[in-house]
């Protein structure tokens, strides 16, 4: 499922910057696309790995049209598309949701016109011996 969400989140895309983010004592993975290195603030969807489904998340997906009723999540901005095979990437309308966050005003473009996909990981280290991770931190589950 996430590699399949990967992947159609890429073919629409295209050259980004892909940021890793181990959450939850490494029990769920979150993949951040963005334009530019500002990863947060110009963020066009996120691909967020759990035990038994993958989430493909929009942060502004209340600004999102949704025509096929696929956004879930009643947040404040964020909405959702969950994915709990890998056929479902696939569906009618998630691929016209990613075109259309990518679309979204205010994303910043990066200085140089980027050629291909980087990806970066971020991990952040335990302060205190009762937090540390369950997994020693290179044992990341391997996505692709």
């Amino acid at each position: 499922m996430a590699l399949a969400t990967r992947s159609g989140v890429l073919d629409v895309i295209g050259p980004c910057l892909e940021t890793i983010f181990p959450v939850y004592r490494n029990s769920v993975i979150s993949i951040l696309y963005s334009t530019t290195e500002k990863f947060m603030k110009d963020n066009v969807c996120l691909v967020v790995i759990y035990r038994d489904h993958v989430n493909l998340m929009f942060p502004r997906g209340v600004d999102m049209t949704d025509p096929r009723g696929l956004l879930e999540g009643a947040g404040k901005a964020m909405r959702h598309v969950k994915m709990r095979t890998a056929a479902d990437t696939t569906r009618p309308g998630v691929r016209e949701l990613i075109k259309q966050a990518r679309k979204r005003p205010g994303l910043g473009e990066p200085a140089r016109p980027l050629t291909k996909v980087v990806t970066m990981l971020k991990a952040k280290k335990a302060s205190n011996a009762r937090l540390k991770p369950r997994a020693p931190a290179n044992k990341f589950p391997r996505l692709f």
